[in-house]
């Protein structure tokens, strides 16, 4: 008895748009009529029942090697019952070390059989104009290869009756966590106190002060740099010395991998 894909559930947890990009175009590959989007970049996840017929594609950014903890907050509880899942890691370019495989397990902990899993590149967090680190990316070759992915899944694993535990690649105990530095982005004499930096921080970060200066609790900071990203003046700024080392050590383009 073959697989039947009815219905198609695309959750992503995506501050700089890259996952999300990358969630779509493979939603657009698996072509099914009934597909729903649940962002959990600043809300928790909404979904609550996960019929046989479903399928769910997991997209979350590789901080550090990792999934962010946050992505795995904002699922909530989810019992799948069996259901199937495809899980994708979108990383910067350097390596996503042992995100795909915390992410599977993470997955079939909560239920999901693991049907296919996937990396894409987006430009990475630390990217700056004149130390560029994947800038661009998803690109359209990245998109098309999304895409691609998508009819790979339905073409592949919905025909094949009974699948066993997929390999993807990964090391546990997974690479460690370091503790973040006491550090985030700040914003500069350009700041006209627009807001958009505000509204764009998926852990509500920043805040305007009784002055209507930009203030940022450190603490709730990811590095994410979704603020540094949305700022039209460019006055919302990061500078670390990491981004000097992930461009002169990263820099050459790495393409997706798939795994079925």
């Amino acid at each position: 008895m073959n697989n039947i894909i009815n219905s198609v559930n695309l959750i992503y947890y995506s501050p700089t748009g890259t996952s999300r990009k990358i969630a779509r175009a493979i939603g657009d590959g698996l072509k099914v009529n009934n597909l729903c989007e649940s962002d959990i970049t600043k809300e928790n996840n909404n979904i609550e029942s996960f019929p046989d017929d479903s399928l769910t594609v997991f997209v979350s950014p590789v901080y550090g090697g990792r999934i962010p903890s946050i992505f795995f907050e904002r699922l909530g509880v989810l019992n799948a019952n069996g259901a199937m899942c495809v899980i994708v890691a979108v990383y910067g370019n350097r390596h996503y070390d042992d995100a795909l495989l915390e992410l599977k397990n993470e997955m079939m902990k909560r239920g999901f059989r693991v049907a296919a899993a996937a990396s894409f590149i987006g430009e990475h967090s630390f990217s700056r104009e004149n130390m560029p680190v994947a800038a661009g990316r998803p690109d359209f070759y990245d998109l098309s290869m999304a895409e691609h992915f998508g009819k790979e899944i339905m073409d592949k694993i919905v025909t094949v009756p009974d699948f066993g535990e997929l390999f993807v690649p990964g090391n546990y105990p997974y690479k460690e966590v370091k503790p973040k530095q006491p550090v985030a982005p700040i914003s500069t004499e350009n700041c006209c106190s627009c807001g958009l930096c505000i509204s764009s921080c998926p852990t509500h970060a920043i805040s305007l002060d009784a002055l209507g200066n930009v203030c940022t609790d450190i603490d709730k900071c990811t590095l994410c740099c979704a603020c540094v990203k949305v700022c039209p003046h460019g006055a919302r700024v990061f500078d670390t010395p990491f981004t000097k080392f992930l461009y002169d050590n990263f820099s050459e383009r790495r393409n997706p991998e798939f795994y079925f």
